[in-house]
């Protein structure tokens, strides 16, 4: 079995670039609670997870509900604009003052929608999803997120694999326009290419035996170990922030390898979300 290590690397180069820049926004994020209240203002741990579970499942239901009733498909492209104008906002007020920051954001969404290739997709998603991980971060203990990401672990295994409705809610929205999700292409080239092609070409059943030169990875399998960099730093340190870093990158290489050998939608998280874990406690001895 070739290993593909092109497409490893940009895996691993795109996954640890999201993250990072979670972090770095992350921390921007801690330091302004720190120096309005003296400390992160985290809910309760109790409180963390229900208000969390209960809110996914709500928005799982309204998206199986949108998909089933919706079919204009200008609806699904506001959705995710307005996701990458909220989630980008949050990065950019990082930054600059608030009234500049909602115009980056109005024009990172402009600029996705007028020149929608691979790039302009997930530098936009890039954003979102480091916005929302950062303020998940800030709000969500390390206990509460480890509770988090075994119970969404299992979620994500029997959604894929069981009811497989998170396959067809990942399917309906990408044929709308929607793309939850990166897309990692195995060579530069690839960034430059249309991205509803890319996703056309993954949604058709191909006959060829030719592998796709191409790899998305979902918002969830980004924005989790985010969560939990983010929290650990607020909490513990760098140290423990990298901990689960570095064991997130593992859990992209089992993947990957799962990936190569099996060809289909797989559940990202619970490799991710275990070797993050494991990085974690790792981290707690250094």
């Amino acid at each position: 079995m070739a290993l593909r290590l092109k497409l490893l690397a940009s895996e691993l180069l795109l996954f640890s670039s999201v993250q990072l820049l979670a972090l770095f926004v992350g921390f921007k994020l801690i330091k302004f609670e720190i120096a309005q209240f003296g400390a992160v203002q985290f809910q309760p741990v109790g409180e963390s997870i229900i208000s969390f579970l209960v809110a996914f499942a709500i928005a799982t239901a309204l998206i199986l509900i949108f998909i089933k009733f919706i079919k204009l498909k200008f609806a699904y492209s506001a959705l995710f604009a307005f996701m990458i104008f909220i989630g980008a906002g949050v990065v950019f007020s990082a930054f600059v003052p608030d009234l500049l920051a909602v115009g980056l954001a109005v024009a990172l969404v402009a600029f996705r929608f007028f020149l929608p290739n691979v790039f302009t997709h997930n530098l936009a998603f890039f954003l979102a999803i480091a916005g929302v991980s950062a303020q998940l971060g800030t709000l969500i203990p390390v206990v509460a997120v480890i509770v988090l990401l075994v119970v969404l672990s299992v979620y994500d295994y029997v959604a894929v694999f069981k009811t497989t409705h998170m396959v067809t809610m990942f399917k309906e929205m990408s044929a709308k326009g929607a793309l939850m999700g990166i897309i990692i292409p195995e060579n530069l080239s690839g960034l430059s290419v249309p991205a509803h092609e890319v996703v056309k070409s993954k949604l058709e059943k191909r006959k060829s035996a030719k592998a796709s030169p191409y790899v998305v990875l979902g918002g969830g399998d980004l924005a989790f170990p985010a969560v939990f960099a983010i929290s650990a730093l607020a909490q513990y340190g760098l140290v423990q922030a990298l901990g689960v870093l570095f064991g997130s990158l593992a859990g992209i290489l089992i993947i990957h390898y799962l990936f190569l050998r099996k060809a289909m939608a797989l559940p990202a998280l619970p490799p991710i979300a275990a070797c993050s874990i494991i990085g974690f406690l790792i981290s707690l001895f250094l």
